[in-house]
């Protein structure tokens, strides 16, 4: 609005208001830890590795809810086909470390681009996937049951030690040996023989030899042998 000024006779701007504004509010400090990186989850520890207990290879099981403790699984040697008893035991405790996270069901054995190979069924694959070869001329159920003998022996209710293949000194039969089988002695020993034209045989229940944290039941983990576990490095089994 305007305004005549008497004295003057000029018009008058009126003077402008000017209001009262609110000082705007302090931003809000942010929480230091809000703006933290998230910090990775460590690795889960391989449940499965391969070690060395009185010269012989051995594949561990090291079951979650007994830290501290290790089971052997399986005692690899030297069957021929090219594979070191190391090598084979490292690929058979990765293979199994690889499938335990899908639940693994039972061990045993099958036919693969001609190949007889000992394999795992898991609960999320049905498909029998390979742990190892076996080598030509070897009967399939003999060295699965020598391989993995531990859990053969424990199946069926005795407590068990992780051996190795028997093998002649110098030749010569080892004491105590000599009535086994002619054709166990050649597996044993290492001696080829001929591929069978048929084998049945019912595959291992792998649940009551592993952890429930591991799907299993751990039932049967006391019939196994446990030896003090070393310490494990998570980046071994990436």
């Amino acid at each position: 609005m305007v305004a005549l000024s008497v004295l003057t006779g000029q018009w008058l701007a009126p003077a402008p208001v000017h209001s009262e504004s609110q000082p705007s509010p302090s931003p809000t400090p942010a929480d230091p830890k809000a703006s933290e990186p998230p910090k990775p989850t460590a690795p889960d520890s391989p449940r499965f590795s391969c070690q060395m207990q009185n010269g012989q290879y051995l594949v561990m099981y090291h079951p979650k809810s007994q830290p501290g403790k290790q089971f052997p699984w399986a005692a690899p040697s030297n069957m021929g086909g090219g594979w070191s008893a190391d090598r084979r035991c490292q690929e058979i405790s990765r293979r199994l470390e690889s499938y335990r996270p899908d639940g693994l069901l039972e061990m045993r054995t099958a036919v693969e681009n001609g190949y007889n190979i000992i394999c795992a069924t898991t609960e999320k694959n049905p498909t029998c996937r390979i742990v190892l070869t076996v080598p030509p001329g070897q009967d399939p159920i003999l060295t699965r049951d020598r391989v993995f003998g531990n859990l053969t022996t424990a199946d069926s209710g005795r407590q068990t030690t992780a051996v190795n293949t028997y093998a002649p000194r110098n030749g010569q039969p080892i004491p105590g040996l000599e009535g086994l089988d002619a054709d166990l002695n050649k597996i044993l020993s290492g001696t080829a023989l001929p591929t069978p034209t048929a084998s049945s045989s019912g595959g291992i229940n792998l649940k009551p030899f592993l952890d429930p944290a591991d799907g299993g039941t751990g039932t049967g983990l006391n019939s196994l042998s446990a030896v003090p576990a070393r310490r494990l490095n998570p980046n071994n089994f990436r």
